[in-house]
This record gives structure tokens, sequence and C-alpha cells, in this order.
């Protein structure tokens, strides 16, 4: 059956998009667009027409084949990457729940990471981590001993938690905290599930005010509850989760420096420290066998 994809694309596009909590911000729009839309007609085409069993059954080469002619940098790549992986979530929903229905359930999954890691680690531009030196990022975490203006505990905390998905041994969306994620968490955005914490986080690519629970692991609360005695604020009770040594809302960039930082005080990550990327971090793969 033919599909027009411009008018799949512009469905998708308006919403409501259930991933969002809402529906997708301006911006989102503006850039998903001609990346989607790039995709399903370039990436996919056979001779001058899209393929329809190459955009229906997409795989993990082909999205990074046409990923790196698309963009140059890694950013850009790992955004029109995400876009795909959206609309293929849309098209996973079944008619009865709004959407099209056009491809199994898993195909959007199955392009996000390859065996080993993220999907964006076969791209150029971005080195991540490997699961020792994760290992070794959370050793010098627990024994940086903070500075003369402050003890370890913020650090430790921050470290931990863009080590979420490494402390979890997995590595799906719902595990990974990327670090603007981190800096916007706030005290009042805490959940206890039974055996579980969450947390509210903002949604990537999406409206505003739109978020999504995050489980957050043991080891990171242990360590958000050790530092919260000491966060400097005057507002004890609210706010943002991490704040500045003055009671200011902590912003991404600092985070980075904090983590490369902590990472120079290790010697097997000393060298690498200065470069380190926070998104590299939060990106990098947990242990093939998680507990190891």
């Amino acid at each position: 059956m033919h599909h027009d994809l411009a008018a799949l694309v512009e469905e998708w596009l308006n919403g409501p998009n259930s991933e969002a909590n809402g529906y997708f911000g301006y911006q989102s729009v503006e850039h998903y667009r001609p990346a989607v839309l790039h995709w399903l007609t370039v990436g996919c085409a056979a001779g001058d027409r899209p393929d329809p069993d190459l955009y229906l059954q997409p795989t993990p080469m082909a999205l990074q084949n046409w990923a790196i002619g698309y963009a140059t940098a890694a950013r850009s790549r790992d955004a029109a990457c995400g876009a795909v992986r959206s609309f293929y979530r849309w098209l996973e929903t079944s008619a009865p729940a709004g959407g099209p229905g056009l491809v199994p359930p898993g195909t959007a999954k199955s392009l996000q990471f390859q065996r080993g890691g993220n999907f964006s680690a076969g791209l150029p531009g971005r080195e991540l981590l490997t699961p020792e030196q994760c290992r070794w990022l959370a050793q010098a975490a627990d024994r940086y001993p903070g500075t003369y203006r402050e003890g370890p505990q913020r650090a430790r905390a921050l470290v931990y938690l863009c080590l979420n998905h490494y402390l979890w041994g997995r590595h799906s969306e719902d595990d990974v905290l990327r670090p603007g994620q981190i800096a916007a968490m706030r005290l009042t955005g805490r959940h206890h599930e039974q055996h579980r914490t969450t947390w509210d986080v903002p949604q990537k690519n999406a409206a505003s005010d739109a978020t999504r629970l995050q489980p957050v692991h043991h080891d990171a609360v242990r360590a958000i509850d050790e530092y919260l005695p000491l966060r400097a604020t005057t507002v004890p009770d609210t706010g943002h989760l991490f704040t500045t040594v003055n009671g200011n809302p902590l912003e991404p960039q600092p985070l980075l420096r904090i983590l490369r930082t902590v990472a120079a005080t290790h010697p097997d990550l000393e060298e690498i420290a200065p470069s380190l990327s926070a998104d590299a971090v939060t990106h990098s793969p947990p242990p093939p066998n998680p507990g190891l």
C-alpha cells in the first residue's frame, strides 16, 4: 500500500506525541521535519522513489550510513537519528491508539543502540568511555576529596547521575540522564515507587514543560541524600536539586567542569579528563554482564 510520506511526517509532527507528554516544541518541529523527510526520501530511496522495503524495514547500519552523509557534526547526526527513531516510535503505534501501525513494535528500539553501546558510538566525533573507564570514574567520585570551598558530596552525586545507566547495567532511553536533564532536576520532582526512586526530568526535544519519570539507581539516590544537607540555598525544600556554592541553580557547563575535575584525580583517566564530554559519559556502554 502506498503512503504519502510527507503527510505521514506532518501527522506525526502535529501530535499529540505521547513520548513528549504533549506536543513537539517549535524548534523540534523545525529540525525534525527536514531530517526525517531526508531519511525517507534519500536514505531509503531506490532510484528516485522511496523503497517501502527500506523505510518500513530500517536497519541500524542504514541509519548510520545515512547520518554520516546527512550532517558533519556529531551532535547534529545524533539529533537527526533521534528524530528518525521518534518517527518510528510513532509508526509503531496501533490504529486504535491513534497511530498508523505501519511497523512492528520494537522497530525504533532496534535503531537506538547497537550491541555493546550507543548507536552514535559508530559515528565519528564522539569518544565514549569503555565500561572499565566508567568504573574508574565511579571510583574517582568515591575518592574525590572536594575543594577548599566545598566537600565532595555534590560532585559525587553529579557523577553518579551521569553514570545512572552504568549503575543499572543497561542502556535504554529510560536509564540515560543527559547533562541538561541533571541540571534541571528539582527537589520536588522526587517520587518513591515501592522498590525504586524516580525523578521528573525534562523530556528531550519536547515542549519546555514536558517531563518524564526517570528511574534513578539507588547508589545515585544515596549520593544525593548525602549531598542534600550541604546543599547551598536560601530555600531548602524547593528549587533546583543542584546549586552552586552561592545557592544559584547549577548550569550544565559547570557540571562538565566538575566531571573533568573528578576524572583528573584518577590516574587512568587523567589523560582524557581535559577533553571528557558529559554527553559521552552518559551515552557510554554499561558492562556486557551487569554486576561484573
